[in-house]
């Protein structure tokens, strides 16, 4: 009995010393146990054990790890007592190290991707979801991962709360726990300047504008940002300062009434919105073009070649000043944004722009 507990004390003091070794010093320690190894074989005369690199590793790595001696053991009585006396006790504890360890860093992995402490600062071209709603967030990720065309890029969702990773299974979605929004160091964190997608969608008004005038400045300038509100005036708010966000305000009541007036509108609208199923509304960049295109000459081709239905255009990226069902004769220019339902997003590469003009 006595032995088994000095055994169970020291296997916790080698744990205990061994967790805050570096990865070099762990290392070194593998590479110094089995150097000292090769050396002892190499005096007692066990040719056949270090005969080659590869050999001694695989041998060495067997005896260590407790799996047996395998195809090759020592011969010699020299080489009997190393293996007794050293290359078993110190394989063995730098053997437990390592695994002790390697499991750590995915223990630690795992409980930083849980609490949301990871470092994000070397993500690019991703998207952020700043603000957790148990409903809306879980939606809008069915809906970003709905797209069938969709870039692959990491989404980040990002909060203040003090809450656990709400989404574990979605690999495609990280968890980053901050202070706040206003600290340029937990926006680093979250590599803020990098994001090209960036959805704010706090759990009220208030939140929303005060984060989207924190992160305003910090932004990358040719991101696309959207923030939702309830109330059309802290919309107009946020527009003054930051006329680049888009914003999007709540229409249930617009909605209701619609539906009220043309029975069926709320069931298009969602469809419109929804890329989990059917057709829906996408946009694209019009390219550098030889020369203008008229509205109905592209409404004809891309109906025609590509199975779109174009419902109008805006010069801006954010909608601004937005020409819905347009005259044919309204020309279509370089840079223009296009805006058309189809049943798959075609980009701007999609598209023989030659070919029409």
């Amino acid at each position: 009995m006595m032995p088994l507990i000095s055994s169970l004390k020291l296997a916790k003091i080698v744990h205990k010393l061994m967790r805050n070794v570096s990865w070099p010093a762990m290392l070194t320690l593998m590479l110094l146990q089995a150097a000292i190894t090769y050396l002892l074989l190499l005096l007692a005369g066990e040719i056949e054990l270090i005969a080659y690199p590869i050999q001694f590793i695989y041998y060495n790595m067997v005896v260590v790890s407790t799996v047996g001696f395998g195809d090759f053991s020592p011969v010699t009585d020299f080489g009997k007592l190393i293996v007794a006396l050293w290359q078993i006790p110190s394989g063995l504890i730098v053997f437990a190290a390592f695994i002790g360890k390697t499991t750590q860093l995915f223990i630690d992995i795992a409980r930083k991707n849980m609490n949301g402490s990871n470092d994000f600062s070397d993500l690019t071209d991703h998207i952020l979801l700043l603000c957790w709603d148990e409903y809306s967030t879980k939606q809008i990720v069915q809906l970003i991962l709905g797209d069938k065309k969709r870039q692959d890029r990491q989404i980040l969702l990002c909060v203040t709360e003090d809450i656990k990773n709400p989404l574990p299974e979605i690999d495609e979605v990280s968890f980053a726990k901050l202070s706040t929004f206003s600290d340029v160091k937990e926006l680093e964190r979250i590599a803020l300047q990098q994001a090209k997608r960036i959805i704010i969608d706090g759990k009220s008004d208030d939140e929303t504008l005060s984060i989207a005038l924190s992160i305003a400045t910090f932004t990358d300038k040719s991101a696309n940002i959207t923030a939702h509100f309830f109330d059309e005036t802290k919309a107009k708010l946020l527009k003054m300062h930051c006329p680049n966000i888009e914003c999007s305000i709540d229409n249930s009541a617009q909605m209701m009434v619609r539906s009220m007036q043309d029975p069926g509108s709320s069931q298009v609208t969602e469809k419109l919105l929804s890329t989990l199923n059917g057709a829906t509304l996408y946009s694209c960049l019009v390219p550098k073009l030889e020369k203008e295109i008229s509205f109905g000459q592209l409404f004809d081709t891309f109906k025609h070649r590509y199975d779109m239905i174009l419902l109008g255009f805006s010069k801006y990226k954010n909608g601004q000043d937005m020409h819905l069902n347009p005259s044919n004769e309204e020309t279509i220019d370089s840079h223009y944004h296009l805006h058309y339902i189809a049943n798959e997003r075609l980009d701007e590469n999609d598209i023989d722009w030659k070919g029409i003009v």
